[in-house]
């Protein structure tokens, strides 16, 4: 997995979260924008399938606790599936951008 921030409110995650390892550089990566006052971020996840239950509650956390108006823009078909079947699509402002 890579993570890229594109700018202060944007980052760009290729490769598949999967690890500990992921799930903690992809946390910290989104603290950090937040620490330096990003109140809106953007989540480019063009690989992944899947979500550690470590990262969604990370997320559930920034919306819901922090106030940080999300956008999740899924490249695979999968991963829109599964936050649908978990009724994130709303919490995460999840689209797809799967061709």
């Amino acid at each position: 997995m890579e993570i890229t921030i594109v700018n202060n409110r944007e980052l760009v995650i290729s490769g598949v979260i999967k690890t500990i390892d992921d799930s903690m550089a992809l946390r910290e990566a989104v603290r950090k924008l937040v620490e330096q006052g990003a109140d809106s971020l953007t989540l480019r996840i063009s690989d992944s399938f899947a979500l550690p239950s470590a990262v969604i509650g990370f997320l559930m956390k920034l919306v819901n606790r922090d106030k940080v108006r999300l956008t999740l823009l899924a490249g695979d078909q999968r991963l829109v599936a599964l936050l649908e079947e978990l009724q994130l699509t709303q919490t995460f402002g999840v689209r797809s951008t799967a061709a």
